[in-house]
């Protein structure tokens, strides 16, 4: 046996069949060697062995994010924040300060991310004039929370040549009254804004990832799946996957990566495979697993694709990216080469697209036997929830979301139609493979928000008091389950990672009390002391 190379120890041990009889564990060559109480464990240490005395607090499962955009938030950590502005006069102070503070010359582009027009008092999004209020001399770029609808001020239309004639497949160009445009544009469109003004150096990628990879661990994140090959203006998806590689052989990628590989349309696929890329290509704690598919939109923008019109505004269902033909082209191509497919799909249309997708490829090879699965998975019914555990789809779902969607289901799709939506309970109880995550930057990768949003389907003042739709709260005993063993299972690493059993990775997330043991209205608050992946410390408090 090699050498004991850390032990934990005057712990509570909570795994996933409940609280454990032991206090203390070991871990040799990155994996939980041994369980006991702290005397027999702390025998066991070596002359190099770090032995930690955790005060009591309570070691879990390594949790896990089965959905998020690590180099997306890597970017925003340079941009303006925009989230919790109140109001498009503080959009427009804080882009200003930026651009004070900050020294940014003249012409160079200021990209601003995350407002919420359902926070402001004028309840409309921002247009070029209100951007231009901010500076003529600047491209100013600011998407809204979701990503699914971005805002433009006029030197942006002019530096990304957006006019009233552009067009583009799957998204829209926003017109006024008098055919000019608004700066907004939706969809597929939002990445006329992020067209490269300059090639980014693998080095420079790695940079990004490594702090965001950081920021995660610190918040209690040991496992993510994220999806990046487009996700920075000037980076191709060669570079993503080389500079996550570089990162992995230095050990200096702090929580385990699974890429869920966004590739636009059947010829991208083709030129992915031929280049030799597969699912399960790895190097170290990096793996290529997934492909992404952007069907549709977002709820809070309403361009997510709905069966029947949008309750708030009868004008429109909202949209699907791709034509259903070439979504289910994507899928079988996926599916022939070995690769489950992580579909984007919020609304009910675009959820019943997707799951035909899956049928028809499953159908074709049935020999194949892939997890393929949907993201977000927001509007079904009844009907929508039996398809996923007859197809054996999983459920790739963002708890966090409910602090905001709460407040807006209802008046989005009405109370018939909310009423069986963000239905994880439901699908849980039908078997499906129900794995968490936040969708960060959308959304906090803090994974304390996201229990206490499981658990309590409520905002983080409470409201609605008992929860949104309470029935479909899940138990302590669930919520943790959905972050951890389930976020394993996405990626078929379940009979290796998701517990605290002797032979398992010693993926490990420490929190300072027990949350199976607090007033939920405590969870979110909660911050982790430790986090240790593959065996070693990626977080320390």
């Amino acid at each position: 046996m090699d050498e004991i190379q850390l032990i934990l120890y005057n712990a509570r041990l909570r795994g996933l069949n409940g609280l454990l009889p032991e206090t203390a564990l070991a871990v040799v060559d990155g994996k939980i060697y041994a369980l006991g109480d702290d005397e027999s464990v702390c025998m066991l240490r070596g002359e190099d062995t770090e032995c930690i005395d955790l005060g009591g607090a309570t070691v879990y499962p390594g949790f896990g994010d089965s959905h998020l955009h690590l180099l997306h938030f890597g970017v925003t950590l340079r941009e303006v924040e925009l989230k919790d502005a109140n109001s498009l006069a503080e959009v427009q102070a804080r882009c200003r300060a930026f651009i004070e503070e900050n020294h940014i010359p003249a012409g160079e582009t200021v990209y601003a991310h995350g407002w919420n027009q359902d926070r402001f008092p004028e309840k409309r999004m921002p247009t070029r004039w209100d951007l231009d209020a901010i500076s003529t001399d600047h491209p100013i770029v600011a998407p809204r929370i979701c990503g699914h609808i971005c805002a433009g001020n006029s030197a942006a239309l002019r530096r990304f040549h957006i006019t009233k004639d552009t067009r583009v497949p799957g998204g829209e160009i926003y017109l006024d009254e008098t055919g000019e445009p608004t700066g907004l544009v939706s969809e597929n469109a939002v990445s006329l804004f992020y067209r490269a003004e300059r090639k980014v150096t693998v080095d420079e990628a790695a940079e990004i990832l490594r702090r965001a990879a950081d920021y995660a661990a610190a918040h209690g994140l040991t496992a993510v799946h994220s999806d990046d090959l487009h996700a920075m203006a000037g980076c191709e998806p060669e570079t993503v996957i080389a500079a996550y590689k570089k990162l992995a052989r230095e050990d200096a990628l702090a929580v385990r990566v699974y890429q869920q590989c966004q590739l636009l349309g059947t010829q991208e696929m083709e030129r992915f495979f031929a280049a030799g890329h597969k699912s399960g290509e790895r190097e170290g704690v990096f793996a290529l697993y997934s492909l992404k598919i952007v069907s549709d939109g977002s709820l809070g923008a309403r361009t997510a694709r709905l069966r029947q019109p949008y309750s708030d505004e009868p004008s429109t269902r909202g949209l699907l990216c791709y034509a259903p033909e070439e979504i289910e082209d994507m899928v079988r191509l996926a599916h022939e080469h070995g690769m489950p497919a992580a579909m984007h799909a919020i609304g009910d249309e675009t959820m019943d697209v997707c799951l035909t997708a899956i049928e028809k490829a499953q159908r074709a090879l049935p020999e194949k036997q892939l997890r393929h699965g949907i993201i977000h998975c927001q509007i079904t019914d009844e009907a929508l929830l039996d398809r996923f555990a007859a197809l054996g789809a999983q459920a790739y779902v963002q708890p966090v979301f409910l602090e905001y969607d709460a407040h807006i289901v209802d008046a989005r799709v009405g109370k018939e139609r909310a009423a069986h939506s963000y239905a994880w309970k439901s699908l849980l109880r039908r078997g499906v493979n129900v794995s968490g995550g936040s969708d960060c930057p959308v959304e906090s990768l803090d994974s304390c928000h996201n229990l206490y949003c499981a658990m309590a389907r409520a905002d983080f003042d409470g409201k609605p008091a008992g929860g949104w739709h309470p029935e479909e709260n899940l138990t302590p005993e669930e919520a943790l389950r959905v972050f951890t063993r389930n976020v394993a299972a996405a990626s078929g690493d379940e009979g290796h990672r998701g517990d605290i059993v002797p032979g398992f990775d010693a993926d490990l997330t420490v929190l300072p009390e027990d949350f199976f043991a607090i007033e939920p209205e405590r969870v979110k608050d909660l911050a982790p002391v430790l986090t240790v992946m593959g065996g070693k410390i990626r977080y320390r408090a």
